[in-house]
């Protein structure tokens, strides 16, 4: 038991719903708990913080000291490098005292600086701030940005005028991706229609008539649109996509172009849906680039002339190789760049004009993020490089690395260091990162990514992070989730390893990896993250009850529903901001992503689907007769993506279920923030230290 034993967890009244589908009943108790106006609800929530509060009271010295490594960690010695648009460089400066950095610029050619974007001016943004986009025109005479103050991902569009220093016209829709037309005053943008998370329309804006018009509405709801610009600047393209999770490692389903100096002028489809694969295009020199899908799932390269570029016109640059994932595709003036992985490792490969390869850039690292391009950083920025030059600039992350920006310079093969983020009091040498790989069930080898303390005794505690959905990657890095090191150096240092099980699901091993594991394969997704805790068990990594495991969001789902096959094999679960009821997600489609992820989980109104995600569904699969391992559970009040009561009604099934209402559940709800938590100030490590205090104590306790 936690704490005082004589503590009560809270129990919401249950208002029994009864369903029957597929010939199936299902008693949903608490959907009530959707009606946020309900006082009810509140109150409800609130008895399950002041719970956790009591119940985790005997770790308050613990967390306390948490806390402090934490924030003794700040990065200290400079700032990422800036990104050039135009005749400017942007970059940002964090005055201390105030909550967030503050963007400014200066010219290329030498000059003093100007601000650009306070956002510590804006109301609301004390609370809570969140950056969309961060966009200059490419003369400098606007910016276009986005934020969320709230937490639910509904960023509001804005444009300033940098002359007058003031806004000239804004938007408070569901603004995505923006791009600028090369004439300096129209601007591209995506916008939601509806709560779904779903870009639909296609939208136009003449800044100094400051007029809208939509361009393009797709109709399908299974897919959205995406507006970018090409690498040389000179085209604009539409992309209709089949994920809501898009990025440049995904392919479209239909592109449309346009010429960036004609931006009132016709679109032209230059890839029809009716082609029945994936796409991603570029533009270089009087060809269209195309990474498409068409001869097998890790990808080829292919040139087309821009006057036709229907598949009949189509020359291939790189073949499609089993096992080598072709996933980006950048252009430099003279310089083409492909991303490419295979295994784990990335490498970035270089060709000319001609063919020849100029470079090839393989990190170190066995298992790390590398990303090309700088970016602004927020939730729809993307990547740029200059074009008109022959320097890449790449980052590199790892568990053991912090970012490091590193310029190289492709026309002679050489690189140097930009920059490379210091954290105080750290010693990489201290760490060992590595790969080890578990056998699962079917004989498939899973990779999982490693780091523990050089002098960490084995078998030892771990902390096993998985996710597995949706087709997305998940790397080691320093900073960002899954990995943050700077918060989970105060584990390693304790003697707990932590990893990334690479499950079937994501997409680390290339697109088969991700259909592996998807509609009637989904329990793979959970076996696989069973098959590496037994692994690291039997190659005498783990301790057979010193392993806690760890999932977000869809990944939460991953880890709950694993715990419901094994039981017995984990010693704690932390399920934060989770898809915790699938089988009703998948049923009501005015819920963000819903539709999408049909293709991932499979349609409930087909009956087979219905009965395969029955079997897993960590809500209707609550019941007096099966244990739980401990459990940690968040969610946020304003979340956009998870909503908060599906996790809520989770925890009160749960309780509901277990006769002593199941003390070794505690459930956090953040009544400010979204989907990734507080934004800045003391409730970030507040919260990394409470979650590591609980997975320490309960390490501690079986141990003991």
């Amino acid at each position: 038991m936690m704490g005082d034993k004589c503590l009560q967890p809270p129990l919401p009244r249950a208002e029994p719903r009864i369903r029957v589908l597929h010939d199936d009943v299902t008693i949903d108790r608490y959907r009530w708990l959707r009606d946020r106006k309900n006082p009810d609800v509140r109150a409800y929530l609130e008895a399950e913080n002041s719970y956790a509060e009591q119940a985790t009271a005997h770790l308050a010295e613990l967390k306390a000291e948490l806390v402090a490594e934490i924030e003794a960690r700040q990065l200290c010695g400079g700032a990422p490098p800036p990104f050039q648009v135009g005749p400017f460089e942007y970059f940002q400066r964090h005055e201390p005292g105030l909550p967030h950095p503050a963007w400014w610029r200066r010219p290329v050619t030498g000059g003093s600086a100007e601000l650009v974007l306070d956002p510590n001016a804006i109301p609301g943004a004390e609370v809570f701030y969140s950056l969309g986009v961060f966009e200059p025109s490419d003369d400098g005479r606007y910016v276009a940005f986005s934020f969320d103050l709230i937490g639910d991902e509904r960023y509001e569009l804005r444009v300033r005028e940098m002359a007058r220093g003031r806004d000239v016209w804004r938007d408070s829709g569901r603004a995505g991706r923006v791009v600028w037309a090369g004439d300096n005053q129209t601007l591209f943008f995506t916008r939601e229609r509806t709560d779904r998370r779903h870009h639909d329309q296609i939208v136009r804006l003449d800044v100094k008539l400051g007029n809208t018009e939509v361009v393009f509405e797709e109709t399908d709801e299974r897919l959205a649109v995406v507006v970018r610009r090409s690498d040389s600047g000179a085209w604009l393209f539409l992309d209709v996509v089949t994920t809501c999770y898009f990025s440049v490692q995904h392919g479209a389903a239909e592109v449309w172009c346009l010429s960036a100096d004609e931006p009132g002028g016709q679109w032209r489809r230059i890839v029809s849906r009716e082609l029945g694969h994936e796409i991603y295009a570029e533009h270089w020199a009087d060809r269209f680039l195309f990474r498409v899908d068409d001869a097998g799932p890790y990808w080829r390269l292919v040139r087309a002339p821009i006057d036709d570029p229907s598949p009949s016109s189509w020359e291939e640059v790189v073949p499609h190789r089993a096992g080598v994932t072709l996933e980006e595709v950048h252009v430099l003036e003279q310089h083409l760049v492909i991303l490419e992985r295979e295994s784990l490792r990335p490498r970035l490969v270089s060709r000319l004009g001609s063919g020849q390869i100029a470079a090839t850039i393989i990190p170190d690292e066995p298992s790390c993020t590398l990303k090309v391009g700088l970016s602004a950083g927020g939730s729809y920025s993307v990547a740029r490089h200059p074009f008109r030059s022959s320097k890449l600039v790449y980052s590199v992350s790892s568990f053991v690395t912090p970012d490091t920006f590193i310029e190289h310079d492709l026309a002679d093969d050489r690189s140097a260091v930009l920059y490379q983020a210091r954290v105080p009091g750290y010693d990489a040498a201290q760490y060992v990162a590595t790969v080890v790989m578990a056998e699962a069930g079917d004989g498939v080898q899973v990779p999982i990514s490693l780091i523990a303390r050089r002098n960490r005794k084995s078998p030892g505690p771990v902390l096993l992070n998985a996710y597995g959905c949706y087709g997305k990657s998940r790397w080691p890095s320093f900073f960002p989730w899954p990995s943050s090191m700077t918060k989970r150096l105060s584990l390693l240092d304790r003697g707990v390893a932590f990893g990334i099980v690479h499950v079937r699901g994501g997409a680390e091993l290339g697109r088969p990896w991700h259909e592996a594991a998807i509609r009637d394969r989904k329990r793979i997704t959970h076996t696989d993250l069973i098959a590496a805790a037994e692994g690291l068990v039997e190659q005498g990594f783990a301790t057979r009850n010193g392993i806690v495991i760890e999932g977000a969001s869809a990944g939460g789902g991953t880890v709950l529903a694993a715990a419901l096959l094994r039981p017995d094999l984990f010693r704690g679960v932390l399920a934060e901001v989770p898809l915790a009821d699938i089988l009703d997600t998948e049923l009501d489609f005015t819920m963000p992503y819903a539709l999408h992820e049909t293709a991932e989980y499979g349609d409930p109104r087909i009956t087979d689907d219905y009965r395969y995600l029955r079997s897993y569904d960590p809500y209707y699969n609550l019941s007096a007769d099966r244990a739980r391992p401990p459990t940690y559970v968040d969610a946020a009040l304003d979340d956009g993506q998870a909503l908060y009561y599906q996790p809520a009604r989770y925890v009160a099934q749960r309780r509901f279920c277990a006769a002593d209402r199941d003390p070794e559940l505690v459930f956090r709800m953040w009544m400010v923030g979204g989907h990734g938590g507080a934004s800045h100030g003391p409730g970030v490590a507040e919260a990394a230290a409470f979650k590591m205090a609980w997975v320490l104590d309960q390490l501690r306790r079986s141990s003991g």
